[in-house]
Parts: C-alpha cells; sequence; structure tokens
C-alpha cells in the first residue's frame, strides 16, 4: 500500500479510541520475520490495490537468488474473509485466495466486530481483545488472544489495512512477527559460519550447524578431511585430539573407529556421545535449508569428493577453497562448472589466482576492500567473503559499513545482534 495513512479522518469523525501527535505512515515494503522449524526467514511483502484486489508481493533471499510471489486477495475476501492462508510461499506462485480467505491482514467485517465487540472469529476460533498495549509505527497494535489454544496475535489498528503484526503460539507453528522497515536491505549480507555456530554447540557438527541456521546463516562451512579408508570427514584439525575423545590423525583411523569417537562432551554434557559427523550426513541434514563452503583439506581425494557433491545435489549451492593449488588445479579439470573461493588482499593477488582459475568468491580483511577492490570485483563477476572469524562486535560493525556480499565468522548469534542494532 503506497504510504498508506494510517490515521486519516478518524480524528474529525470521532471514531478513533486513540490518539496520535504525529501522523504514521506505513512503507511501501515490510519485513516479516518467520520463526519456522528452528530457522528464520525473512520475507520482503508489499501491499499493492488494483481493479479492487490487493496484491501482497514477498520476496526473499534463498539460495543465491531472489524467490518470489504473490497473494491475490479480491474484494469479496478483503471484505468478509473468515481465515488466515498459512500455505507457505513458493517461489514463482502467485496465489489467488478464496472469498473467505486473507494473507497477513484481517478482513473489513473481523476488523470492524473486533473494535464494536472486543472479540472476532477466525480459522474458526474466537479471539479475545487484550488490555495489554504496544504500538507499531506509531500506531497501537491489537492484542488478541486465541481463546482455544492461546495462539496470540497483535493487530494494526488501521481500518484501511489491519495487518496481523505478529503471530505468537500459533497451534500451527507459523509464528511471523513484522521488523522495522529500516532492516529491509538492498543487498542482503549473507553469513558464512565457520565450523558453525561453535559458541552455541560443538564444532563441525550437525547441532552447530542447525544453531547457525536459527541465527540467520545461509552458509555453513565443512571442513573436509579423509579417513584412512578414505571416507570423508567434518573436521577442522588434523588430529582428533582437541574435539574428541580420540588420539592422533583421523587420516590413521578407519571410519569404523572414527564413527565411534565422542565429539561433544568437551563442549558440555549436553552434547555427550555426539559423533564425528560424515560429509555425505552433513549434506543430508542441509539438503534444502542450506548452502555449503567446503574447505578441503590437504589429502582430500578430490574426485571422491566432487562425486558426493553431485550425488548429494550441493554441484549448484556451494563454493570449494583449497590450501594446496595441486588440489585446486585438479578440482578445475575435474569440475569447471563448480565455483572456486580464493583469499587475496588487493586486485594484484586476484589477478594472479585468475590465472589458475575462475574464481567466483574472494575472502578478504574487511579493512583491505576498497571501493576500487569493489569495483573491480564486479566487473569479474567475483563475489567478496569478509573475514571476520573470532572477531568483536565493533569489528562486525565495521566489516558490515564495508559493504561485502558475504561475511565469514564464528558468532552468527552476535553478529545478529549487531546487525538488528544497526537497523535501528
Amino acid at each position: 500500500m503506497k504510504a498508506k495513512h494510517i490515521i486519516t479522518s478518524l480524528l474529525l469523525c470521532g471514531a478513533c479510541t486513540f490518539s496520535l501527535s504525529v501522523q504514521a505512515v506505513l512503507p511501501d515494503t515490510l519485513l516479516f520475520v518467520f520463526k519456522l522449524h528452528g530457522q528464520t526467514r525473512k520475507y520482503q511483502m508489499s501491499f499493492n490495490e488494483k481493479n479492487d484486489t490487493l496484491r501482497l508481493d514477498w520476496k526473499i533471499l534463498r539460495n543465491l537468488h531472489w524467490q518470489k510471489g504473490s497473494y491475490l486477495m479480491t474484494h469479496a475476501s478483503l471484505k468478509a474473509g473468515k481465515r488466515l492462508c498459512f500455505l507457505q510461499p513458493e517461489d514463482g506462485v502467485n496465489r489467488l485466495l478464496s472469498p473467505d480467505e486473507t494473507a497477513y491482514v484481517l478482513s473489513e467485517e473481523a476488523y470492524d466486530k473486533l473494535k464494536k465487540d472486543g472479540t472476532f472469529r477466525y480459522n474458526q476460533t474466537t479471539y479475545k481483545k487484550e488490555e495489554q498495549r504496544s504500538e507499531a509505527l506509531g500506531c497501537p497494535l491489537i492484542h488478541c488472544t486465541d481463546q482455544t489454544e492461546g495462539g496470540e496475535m497483535w493487530i494494526l489498528d488501521n481500518a484501511d489495512l489491519p495487518v496481523v503484526w505478529k503471530m505468537q503460539h500459533n497451534p500451527l507453528n507459523v509464528d511471523w512477527q513484522v521488523d522495522h522497515p529500516s532492516a529491509i536491505y538492498r543487498e542482503p549480507i549473507e553469513i558464512v559460519v565457520h565450523r558453525g555456530a561453535n559458541r552455541l554447540a560443538p564444532e563441525n557438527t550437525v547441532a552447530s550447524a542447525y544453531a547457525a541456521l536459527e541465527h540467520g546463516a545461509t552458509w555453513i562451512e565443512l571442513d573436509v578431511r579423509k579417513s584412512k579408508d578414505n571416507v570423508l570427514y567434518n573436521l577442522h584439525d588434523e588430529t582428533l585430539d582437541r574435539t574428541t575423545n580420540g588420539k592422533g590423525p583421523i587420516a590413521d583411523m578407519t571410519s569404523k573407529e572414527i564413527d565411534k569417537l565422542d565429539a561433544g562432551s568437551w563442549f558440555g554434557r549436553k552434547y555427550a556421545g555426539t559423533h564425528v559427523p560424515r560429509i555425505a550426513e552433513m549434506l543430508d541434514s542441509l539438503y534444502g535449508k542450506a548452502n555449503v563452503f567446503f574447505d578441503v583439506k590437504r589429502g582430500t581425494p578430490v574426485a571422491d569428493l566432487i562425486e558426493l557433491v553431485r550425488r548429494k545435489g550441493f554441484a549448484a549451492n556451494s563454493f570449494f577453497w583449497f590450501a594446496d593449488e595441486t588440489m585446486l588445479k585438479e578440482f578445475v579439470k575435474l569440475a569447471p562448472e563448480m565455483k572456486i573461493k580464493v583469499n587475496a588482499s588487493d586486485t594484484t593477488r586476484l589477478l594472479q589466482w585468475m590465472k589458475v582459475c575462475k574464481p567466483s568468491y574472494v575472502e578478504i580483511d574487511p579493512q583491505q576492500i576498497t571501493h576500487e577492490f569493489k569495483k573491480f570485483c564486479k566487473a569479474n563477476g567475483i563475489r567478496i567473503m569478509a573475514a571476520i572469524q573470532n572477531a568483536s562486535e565493533e569489528a562486525y560493525r565495521e566489516a558490515i559499513l564495508k559493504g561485502p556480499e558475504l561475511v565469514n565468522l564464528d558468532q552468527p548469534e552476535l553478529f545478529e545482534k549487531v546487525l538488528s542494532g544497526m537497523d535501528k
């Protein structure tokens, strides 16, 4: 809805039960933050009217491209709808809702009944107005509770567009909250996690990967090492000593021996019995949830890794880094379609790498990101990833201001906090 005024003639007609000193305005685009299955997903949503139809256009950055779609609400549904649509958005789908259904807004009749009687009925459930008060964008929010199962809604007190601003404890586990409009970025920064969220769970495990996804990560780094019998595992160190109850190089142990190790007790009793995950297990766990950055350690059988990545469906949703240039050259020959990351501190070094391979990503200290470096990378189709492992809040803020496409870090939960603070 283009700059839809929340307060128009209400003060003049006397129907308003509240007063505001400043006229509030609803922005063109709102950011809906969903909590689904332990993950956070942020959808940009725009309301537009045309020919008695309200079009709710949404988009989200996933798997390196924008997914888009819309919900279409007719005059009939906006007038008398009695159900909220909880169908998950599908890329490329423009969904026409039924006459009794709305998406993320209440119908006119439901809103009017709420204002008049303090209750309304939606999704075959009665919602009752509560006394708790809050506001958004300078406009009151009406707090309502589901009288059957205890779900909660906060509805924007705006007759023109009564947005369901917040949904909590929904029985269908579809909860959301509209974030401050300034949280919308034209160029969202993608979070790459180094060893997973390794301050929240044991590094390089499924648990640390899932913890990272809960805090906005879209890329999970996997450190690839092989066992004595050439099974690929996710382990940072050359030896097992630091993060497991095993001893010695992982390359000297068979997969049968490695699978019996405890990789979680060192971190905390909660994670006792956590095993060293195989790369295959990590990919199965992350499929459809995240992209993968492979840090390929020396000694890894390159052909075996390529075959596994292709078989698990990650060829297009991954990139690779090799400390060993010989392995990199082998990879380029065997998998020319897959993406490569290089490390460089300036364009001179990047040009040297471009003689060896075609980089898709470059990792760099954020302090070395210059306007010239960004211009060169953009001209050559190379995405910039700022390296800020083991960083402070101040270092995160400085990196954000440099404007990289990605950040490689250890604490997605801290980065999320810093990013949220900068949005306000």
